[in-house]
């Protein structure tokens, strides 16, 4: 009985071995081509993950000046007062103004918007401004109540992505076109 119980003993002690050293699992080898389809992948995947940002970035900005010029439309109807979008091509950025009261020449940026300046996004870039009045690189649109709404365009591209906003009277649209 005794060699019976060592027999099984050792029979059992082999089995664990078996199965602590003989499981399945990865060579270097396989490791190592998983890898480069991986870095492949990322690398075909990437340029394409690229555009898309960019196209969102230009997307949103887009729809932000679209916003702004809407409610600058919108506060010249209710306070009855000259309200203007200024666009600073130099610093890249856009900024609300009021009628300050006193003359309907001098403007003052509109209260109660958290930003006064809205900065647009590094890779964007303006491209045309049209119907705007000008004075060296800072371009206005007012918004008169007793006179017509205006019609304007201001294009901006980011990669090869071209967006415009176009103020046509109270309306505003956004075109999208490519390179």
């Amino acid at each position: 009985t005794l060699r019976i119980i060592i027999f099984l003993r050792t029979v059992t002690m082999q089995r664990v071995h078996d199965r602590k050293f003989n499981r399945p699992a990865f060579t270097l080898l396989e490791l190592i081509v998983v890898l480069v389809i991986i870095a492949t992948m990322v690398t075909v995947v990437l340029p394409y993950a690229t555009r898309s940002n960019e196209a969102m970035e230009i997307r949103q900005e887009s729809l932000n000046l679209a916003e702004s010029v809407m409610y600058a439309i919108e506060t010249a109807s209710d306070t009855q007062r000259p309200t203007r979008i200024t666009i600073d091509s130099r610093n890249n950025c856009y900024f609300l103004e009021i009628a300050s009261g006193i003359s309907n020449s001098d403007f003052k940026p509109i209260e109660g918007i958290a930003n006064a300046a809205h900065y647009f996004g590094s890779g964007i870039r303006i491209i045309d401004i049209t119907g705007f009045t000008t004075d060296a690189s800072v371009y206005h649109l007012i918004f008169e109540p007793a006179n017509p709404w205006p019609n304007a365009s201001v294009s901006f591209s980011s990669g090869n992505q071209i967006k415009t906003v176009i103020i046509r009277g109270k309306r505003v649209e956004i075109e999208d076109s490519t390179i």
